[in-house]
């Protein structure tokens, strides 16, 4: 992201150690964001956000806001990993064809289009799905839930819908990740360059705390502008869904909700993504430095 090309290696590495520390410290949010978008549990919470975080804490107990930890542990290292992968991959093929073949300034939105699908295709689809259906299990009379863990979860899954079931929303899924990593990394890409060209010293690192700035403002814009794929994505995933294609989802959402429920949980999306899009590009930046000072030589 700098000037220089980025090692591979190192971006990866240091996109697994972002994507990680986020996790831990965002993931209660994700758990509220899933069950306000979900359409068979939404309705559980309608007194707002933090009457919701205290009736999660109160019903199910704390640690029901890290449900789905796993899986989406599982999610976030490799699909964070992925994701500096593909910028650091993707885009210098992009930046040799700008104002040759594209337009310039593009290479970095080409790059986030490339990245998601790859993200999608590969990891991210299955996950989401099991980490939506443990996100939105709710405790039975008996205290009971249906969905208990990875290995079970996609057993359960597979068992009730056959394997292609782990990929049930996946044209919504690639439409999410692929948009929300144009805004994600033109965003971020246009506003670091703006702290370095206001600083006079355009070739020297920025402070960490202006990565964090760059980042947590690019993924404001993502959370409102990349909201309405994930909803369709989350109500593709939940148990019992009521649609048939990801198109059937979309049409029953407008004629029966109105165009503002693609915008379902998009407040509670920022407040997850900005100061996770902070951390997660302070501690890539702050990690990639390091591992590119003690291993120059990565491919």
């Amino acid at each position: 992201m700098s000037k220089q090309k980025k090692s591979i290696l190192n971006s990866t590495l240091a996109g697994a150690a972002a994507g990680t520390v986020e996790l831990f410290v965002m993931q209660p949010t994700d758990v509220i964001k899933t069950r306000f978008q979900s359409i068979r549990v939404g309705s559980h919470y309608s007194n707002g956000i933090l009457q919701a975080f205290k009736r999660v804490i109160s019903e199910e107990g704390f640690r029901a806001l890290y449900r789905g930890t796993i899986p989406v542990l599982c999610i976030v290292g490799p699909r964070v990993s992925l994701q500096y992968l593909g910028l650091a991959l993707y885009k210098p093929m992009f930046e040799k064809l700008e104002e040759k073949m594209i337009p310039s300034h593009s290479s970095a939105g080409l790059a986030g289009i490339c990245t998601g699908i790859t993200q999608a295709v590969t990891l991210v689809t299955p996950l989401e799905m099991i980490k939506v259906r443990q996100q939105t299990d709710l405790m039975n009379a008996a205290h009971e839930r249906k969905y208990r863990g990875l290995i079970q979860t996609a057993s359960v899954v597979v068992k009730e819908g056959g394997f292609l079931a782990l990929y049930n929303g996946l044209l919504a899924t690639v439409a999410r990740q692929s948009w929300g990593l144009v805004v994600k990394f033109s965003g971020y890409t246009e506003i670091k360059a703006m702290f370095e060209r206001a600083s006079g010293e355009p070739d020297k690192p920025l402070a960490p705390w202006k990565h964090m700035v760059s980042g947590g403002l690019a993924n404001v814009l993502v959370g409102v502008l990349n909201s309405p794929p994930d909803v369709v994505k989350t109500r593709m995933q939940d148990d019992s869904k009521p649609y048939k294609t990801t198109w059937d989802c979309v049409k029953s959402m407008v004629r029966n909700e109105g165009w503002m429920s693609f915008f379902r949980g998009s407040w509670l999306r920022v407040i997850r993504i900005a100061p996770g899009g902070a951390i997660q590009f302070a501690v890539y930046e702050q990690v990639a430095a390091y591992l590119d000072k003690v291993n120059p030589s990565a491919p």
